[in-house]
């Protein structure tokens, strides 16, 4: 029997980072997936349970050295495949490169002000005059990009929306800061109330993307258990009371995706879209 419901899954490859987000919620995990064959098995099963999108991310996915071939084996069986990546990595050439797999290039970028990035851990000064750069490539290579945007005690009073008109996503995603035990209790001074991440929602919320869809808010409380997700290790990584922990992969088995996610959150957060 397939799952009829959950139809995304986001494969962490890479837990290797070339940059110190201070409100990484993976801050304190390692590893990468080292058994590029048993990529393909664990791909195939998850065709056969009814995902339909695949969302490559780490740490830095472009840091994974067999990115390109799980990318194209994706593709191969039949996904929309996706990434997610700080953008750092990303050029003219490995764009031009990318794009005859990859569907979606989703971008992270919380604030116009490159020092308030830079305070966040989100490289050296020079991120969002990059990320403009790379937008305008991801869109002249024909692939629909995302921007996603974490938000925090020092940027939710932010209005974005003339710069998120400027990068003329098909998607924006915005995140209220998620504490994650053992992985970011150094940055709960950047954590925020539920008033605070409405303070954001207020400012952007109205903002109509170029498709003429609006941005998608998830808050800490609508993030947690309502993901499928596929840890460094290949095996399944869950997120239960602000906690992580894994089963093994091969638990699929006898399991439907509904028992692993909690599928009223995935549903309510827009889990499935229209990627296509």
């Amino acid at each position: 029997m397939t799952n009829a419901t959950i139809r995304s899954v986001n494969w962490h490859v890479t837990m290797n980072c070339n940059y110190n987000c201070r409100f990484c919620f993976y801050k304190n995990m390692s590893g990468e997936f080292k058994d590029i064959e048993k990529g393909r098995q664990k791909l195939e099963t998850l065709k056969a349970k009814g995902i339909e999108k695949i969302n490559f991310a780490g740490g830095e996915p472009l840091l994974y050295k067999n990115l390109n071939q799980l990318l194209k084996m994706a593709k191969d069986i039949g996904f929309t495949v996706s990434i997610v990546t700080n953008a750092a990595l990303l050029n003219e050439k490995n764009l031009r490169e990318m794009s005859e797999y990859v569907d979606w290039v989703g971008i992270s970028v919380d604030s116009v002000d490159e020092e308030i990035e830079r305070q966040l851990g989100r490289g050296n000064g020079n991120h969002v005059e990059h990320v403009r750069k790379v937008c305008k490539l991801v869109h002249e290579n024909g692939m629909k990009l995302k921007i996603n945007s974490t938000i925090t005690k020092i940027n939710y009073s932010e209005d974005m929306k003339p710069f998120i008109l400027s990068l003329a996503p098909d998607r924006w995603k915005v995140f209220q800061i998620l504490h994650m035990k053992g992985q970011n209790d150094d940055a709960l001074d950047l954590t925020l109330t539920s008033e605070e991440f409405n303070v954001f929602r207020s400012l952007n919320g109205g903002l109509m993307l170029n498709n003429g869809s609006y941005p998608t808010f998830e808050s800490a409380e609508d993030m947690l258990n309502s993901y499928f997700i596929i840890g460094p290790d290949g095996n399944i990584l869950l997120s239960k009371g602000n906690q992580r922990s894994t089963i093994p992969f091969e638990s699929l088995e006898n399991m439907e995706l509904i028992d692993l996610v909690d599928e009223d959150k995935y549903l309510g957060r827009g889990g499935n879209y229209d990627w296509n």
